[in-house]
C-alpha cells in the first residue's frame, strides 16, 4: 500500500521540481494517471499510478504505466547469467542508473544489482534493496540512501532537489 507519506513526498517533489529549470529539465514527477484496465503489474506499482505516472528522480528511474509493460523484457531469463530471473517471479519497474529495478512478484520486495562496474546481467550480486516499492521510493528516490544507491555526487541535481525539500520541512 501506498503511504500516505510517500503521496506528499511526490507532491512536494513535483512542487519543487519547478523552482529551478535545471531540475525540470533533467528530472520528471509527472501527474498521476489511473491504471490501464487489464494491466498486468504488483498492486504496489499499481497504487503508485495515482500518485505518479513514474517519474525521474535523478539516476533512479520509475516507468510510466505506458512503457513498463515494454520494460518486462529485462526479467527475461539471460543465458549464461548467474542470477536466473523469469517474468513470472520478477516484474521490472525501473532502473538506478542502467541497471534494472524488480519487485518480486510473491512478496512485493525490491531488488536490484548493485553497480559493481560489469552490466548487470553478468553480476552474480543480486540484493534486497527494500520490503517494499513503498519503502524502496522513500528510502532512495526521495531519501537519504539516494546517493549510496546511485553513486550519485554530492552536486547531484536531484540530491539538491531532495536536500531543499528537507530543509523546507
Amino acid at each position: 500500500m501506498i503511504s500516505s507519506e510517500l503521496r506528499q513526498a511526490v507532491v512536494a517533489a513535483r512542487a519543487t521540481v519547478q523552482l529551478e529549470r535545471e531540475w525540470s529539465m533533467m528530472n520528471s514527477v509527472p501527474e498521476g494517471v489511473t491504471s490501464p484496465s487489464g494491466m498486468e503489474a504488483p498492486a504496489e506499482y499499481l497504487e503508485l499510478l495515482p500518485a505518479a505516472n513514474g517519474g525521474i528522480f535523478g539516476r533512479i528511474v520509475v516507468f510510466d504505466a505506458k512503457s513498463v509493460g515494454k520494460m518486462q523484457f529485462y526479467a527475461d531469463e539471460t543465458e549464461g547469467a548467474p542470477v536466473p530471473l523469469g517474468r513470472e517471479s520478477w516484474f521490472c519497474f525501473g532502473k538506478v542508473n542502467e541497471d534494472p529495478l524488480f519487485i518480486n512478484q510473491k512478496d512485493g520486495s525490491v531488488w536490484g544489482f548493485p553497480d559493481m562496474g560489469i552490466i548487470w546481467w553478468q553480476s552474480d550480486t543480486f540484493e534486497r534493496l527494500a520490503d517494499s516499492l513503498n519503502g524502496f521510493l522513500m528510502e532512495y528516490a526521495f531519501g537519504r540512501g539516494y546517493r549510496s544507491l546511485s553513486g550519485a555526487p554530492e552536486d547531484d541535481q536531484w540530491w539538491r532537489l531532495l536536500m531543499r525539500m528537507e530543509s523546507a520541512e
